[in-house]
């Protein structure tokens, strides 16, 4: 009975969850700008990498942030 119990409420859980992403992804406004503001955004993430954990860091940072730029003009817009 409590794995019974434990089985449905994980369902509702990941329910939940699957809801909250379609939702979220549903009212993502695309405008024009969006891929370059979440580049401006990242590469400041990449600095902040770069001073607190190393060049290299800051460096690995960046590339993510180019590799999800390209991502998002390829695939978003």
């Amino acid at each position: 009975m409590k794995k019974n119990k434990k089985r449905k409420s994980g369902a509702i859980l990941i329910g939940g969850l699957v809801f909250l992403m379609l939702l979220s992804m549903a009212t993502l406004s695309l405008d024009a700008g969006v891929c370059e503001r979440a580049l401006a955004r990242c590469g400041v993430d990449a600095v902040i990498a770069g001073i607190s954990g190393g060049p290299g860091a800051g460096v690995i940072w960046g590339i993510g942030c180019l590799a999800g730029y390209n991502w998002c003009l390829r695939y978003l817009l």
